[in-house]
């Protein structure tokens, strides 16, 4: 039987997040090329229809849900808090990120739930 280290299965979860092919491309790039793209050309930004959010908790108060934000700083997770006025009795949502592409909010999801132990979900929201 393998034994890991739980010290590394956050390394194994995020490590193809953050790999990249070596490639020396960039050095054949041309600005004024005819056949690149135009910025015109490119998808913007209002292109996009949906982003995805992983929400982390739901607090009853603001206090509990600045418990739950240092945690999540103190280890490297930029999160923010968003007030929710649809339910009276948990109104702080306490949540990371602005992702495009499902897969990578569920990747980070997967190992805020295995380093801190939080059940997250992802929201689909609308722009």
């Amino acid at each position: 039987m393998i034994k890991i280290n739980k010290f590394f299965i956050p390394i194994l979860i995020l490590s193809p997040l953050f790999s990249q092919e070596a490639s020396n491309d960039w050095l054949n790039y041309t600005i004024n090329e005819p056949n690149t793209k135009s910025v015109e050309q490119i998808s913007s930004v209002d292109d996009i229809e949906f982003y995805y959010t992983i929400q982390i908790s739901v607090k009853k108060s603001f206090d509990e849900a600045m418990e739950v934000l240092k945690l999540l700083n103190e280890n490297d997770i930029d999160a923010f808090i968003q007030k929710n006025d649809v339910s009276s009795d948990f109104k702080y949502r306490v949540r990371y990120g602005n992702f495009s592409k499902k897969e990578d909010a569920i990747k980070i999801a997967e190992y805020i739930n295995i380093t801190l132990g939080y059940e997250c979900w992802i929201d689909k929201n609308e722009l």
